[in-house]
């Protein structure tokens, strides 16, 4: 998770945002699913709602929020790990995607 935490903050979001810890799990779930598709409003988002004791809505929500940030922030950096060039804001599956594939493939 050290690792993870670290790339969401190298893209300029911090643990102020409650969509911090929500993406952090949510790559780390991804990751464990391996190279198998994860959906993530029907595998990830409700079991972060539960954990977290908030509504799937709500996780859905608060990574969008952390998308914009980074988005906003750190473009550059978020379209290097990506490994193409990015003409729109990623969807929430897509930033997960991105993220679990730069970490899977940095180790």
């Amino acid at each position: 998770m050290k690792k993870i935490y670290g790339l969401i903050r190298k893209m300029g979001a911090t643990s102020k945002y409650k969509g911090y810890y929500f993406v952090a799990e949510a790559v780390r779930m991804s990751m464990e699913y391996g190279e198998g598709p994860v959906k993530i409003t029907k595998d990830i988002y409700p079991r972060l709602a539960t954990k977290y004791q908030s509504t799937p809505m709500n996780v859905e929500h608060d990574i969008r929020t952390v998308i914009n940030v980074c988005w906003v922030t750190n473009r550059d950096f978020l379209e290097r790990i990506a490994g193409y060039s990015l003409d729109y804001r990623p969807t929430n599956s897509e930033f997960v995607d991105i993220l679990a594939y730069y970490l899977r493939e940095s180790d």
